[in-house]
């Protein structure tokens, strides 16, 4: 089982796609830890470019990536938090049987930049 600080990683979004990216020196983290790693870091930003169907520039400046001039850079933040939030909270967003929900961006985007909205 993961420690609770690993799985918060897998969850969030903020920056990289460039080899050789600086380590702990990272720019601009204002949700995930500053004492994520460049592997860590490179498997959250993948994770997210394959559960949004985008690329980095969606939310990077390229060779920029600590610039805050693009939207979806800000609401990717948002979205961090709120999968933080429901992960902490799962009884509160999914009901009280609910255990071992699998939290992720993909849970609503499945694969596309604007989630469709939900239809029970």
């Amino acid at each position: 089982m993961r420690n609770r600080n690993t799985s918060s990683l897998v969850v969030a979004l903020t920056l990289l796609c460039v080899p050789g990216f600086a380590g702990p020196e990272h720019k601009n983290l204002q949700v995930l830890p500053k004492t994520i790693t460049n592997d860590e870091l490179k498997k959250m930003m993948d994770g997210f470019t394959e559960q949004l169907g985008v690329k980095c520039t969606f939310c990077h400046v390229l060779e920029q990536y600590e610039k805050d001039e693009r939207p979806h850079k800000a609401d990717g933040r948002r979205m961090i938090k709120l999968v933080l939030d429901m992960k902490a909270k799962k009884a509160d967003y999914f009901g009280p049987r609910v255990k071992e929900a699998v939290i992720t961006c993909g849970m609503c985007h499945r694969g596309k930049a604007e989630p469709e909205p939900f239809v029970p």
